[in-house]
């Protein structure tokens, strides 16, 4: 049976983009035409660029003295689990979802709802919303190489997902790419540095580490490009030494920056534009120290105005109103769990077809 036979190919098109994976993976099940249709790399494109952001928070659940199990909960924008609206944000989540992978593990990044975990077997991807992984070849000198040097992202030039994992004072780093499923050795960049805070931030098709070269007394953000292969540098602002920067994030559609200072309990959020930074948040003085922040729209048919997730020491996780100055923290799933991170993440197709399933019985 064809599409055609009752609805045109583009009106299906239309409507299926529109439905999350779960659906799209039982319909591909009814008709050749409907599987080639929801195979296809375009249709996948398509269903990504239309699904609605969401938020994967994190947690860590001790119960009994046992284990403790990291497992995770995804949220629309306007669902999130408030203290001002306890229940809100856990309805129709009646339990949590585990990672299939042990505990010890670490998140390198997340791109088109597909995340890169780094755990003590290697490398691996994973889309949760499909249960799809994709197992990822040990990188050749992995030993030689920074410990938090590793970034994810996608390559919208060749449509393919790549890894780059870059050294600290060796002349090669290496950039992994999934389709051909093979790491290709690259130019170190230069100047060389002696340390990287973070694992890499994705902006827009470039990978971006917050860097030191302790020796030259030189720190900035190095940036790689996934399309072309090419580093670059952004310096870091112009603040006081009391100020120190915190994170990368993206804010206003613009690559930003966190920063404290340290005396008063300040933090600032610079977005980098037209080759310079800019402050644009200023989050209170007198309040702990802000370590991640993601500006979301909880009602983004009926208000412009945006509400910021922050990340704090001390006081775990916040919405920030930034026009009220109003803060609400943000719930735990229960009494045994606690909040470890956050991440966006939509609900796509993509390594679809590729790898092996991922149930959250196996490990990775």
């Amino acid at each position: 049976m064809q599409m055609t036979n009752y609805l045109c190919e583009e009106l299906i098109v239309e409507i299926f983009t529109r439905l999350p994976p779960k659906s799209l993976l039982r319909f591909r099940s009814l008709s050749k035409s409907l599987y080639t249709c929801i195979s296809s790399p375009g249709f996948i494109r398509l269903h990504t660029f239309r699904s609605p952001q969401k938020i994967r928070f994190t947690h860590e659940n001790i119960d009994n003295n046992k284990i403790a199990e990291v497992v995770y909960t995804l949220h629309g924008e306007d669902e999130l689990p408030l203290c001002l609206c306890p229940k809100r944000g856990y309805i129709g989540i009646t339990t949590t979802i585990p990672f299939p992978c042990s505990n010890r593990f670490r998140t390198v990044g997340s791109c088109n709802g597909t995340f890169c975990l780094k755990t003590k077997n290697g490398l691996t991807l994973w889309n949760p919303s499909i249960r799809r992984k994709v197992r990822v070849p040990e990188c050749p000198r992995s030993s030689e190489l920074a410990l938090r040097g590793i970034g994810f992202g996608f390559d919208p030039i060749s449509d393919d997902y790549k890894i780059v994992w870059i050294s600290y004072e060796k002349d090669t780093s290496f950039v992994y790419a999934v389709k051909t499923g093979t790491w290709c050795e690259i130019a170190s960049p230069k100047p060389e540095f002696t340390y990287v805070r973070r694992e890499a931030f994705l902006f827009k098709g470039v990978l971006h580490w917050e860097v030191n070269h302790f020796d030259l007394d030189f720190s900035c953000i190095l940036t790689f490009d996934l399309s072309t292969h090419v580093f670059g540098m952004i310096p870091f602002p112009g603040l006081a030494p009391d100020w120190l920067t915190t994170r990368l994030t993206t804010i206003q559609d613009s690559l930003a920056l966190i920063c404290y200072r340290m005396n008063i309990d300040d933090s600032w959020i610079l977005v980098w534009r037209d080759a310079s930074w800019s402050v644009v948040f200023k989050l209170g003085t007198g309040k702990l120290p802000v370590d991640g922040a993601f500006q979301f729209q909880p009602q983004p048919q009926t208000t412009n105005e945006c509400n910021l997730l922050l990340t704090t020491y001390g006081e775990g996780f916040q919405i920030y109103n930034p026009k009220t100055g109003l803060r609400s923290g943000v719930l735990g799933f229960n009494a045994s769990s606690s909040l470890i991170d956050f991440w966006e993440c939509v609900e796509t197709l993509h390594l679809l077809d590729m790898g092996e399933p991922a149930c959250e019985t196996t490990q990775l």
